[in-house]
């Protein structure tokens, strides 16, 4: 482990649970309000063609409802990305508690990338699916 590393994770670690936080307040007052409708994505109501982050609001709302498997399906990077987030707090939190020594998940640019190439694929995925086949998302 180098300095800018831990540097990064000093940073990252809070800022990942005010993030959470901030999560749980706007999913507590959509709750409150009655779950309002939406809007449409803009991308799609325009040129009728998936961006790569169709499907996210979907597949966040199915995340909370407990249904992963539609979340998966809606846009399989927020399931990912819910399961690597609370990874990386619960090993960092541990790490932390037992003295900074042992095992660790780092934040690594891979991450990023990996999370991006996802997107991609998910948007090349659901366009074929929808112009080939006429299946929607």
């Amino acid at each position: 482990m180098n300095r800018g590393e831990r540097a990064l994770d000093d940073v990252l670690y809070p800022a990942l649970w005010i993030t959470g936080g901030v999560f749980l307040g706007g999913v507590l007052l959509w709750n409150a309000l009655g779950q309002p409708s939406l809007p449409a994505c803009w991308f799609y109501t325009r040129w009728h063609i998936y961006c790569p982050g169709c499907g996210g609001t979907r597949a966040f709302i199915a995340l909370l409802s407990g249904r992963m498997l539609d979340s998966l399906w809606f846009h399989p990077a927020v399931l990912v990305g819910a399961v690597s987030a609370a990874a990386y707090l619960v090993s960092q939190t541990l790490w932390r508690l037992k003295g900074r020594r042992g095992w660790v998940f780092r934040w690594s640019d891979r991450w990023l990338w990996g999370m991006l190439g996802l997107m991609g694929l998910h948007c090349v995925v659901h366009n074929l699916l929808w112009f080939i086949w006429g299946i929607p998302l």
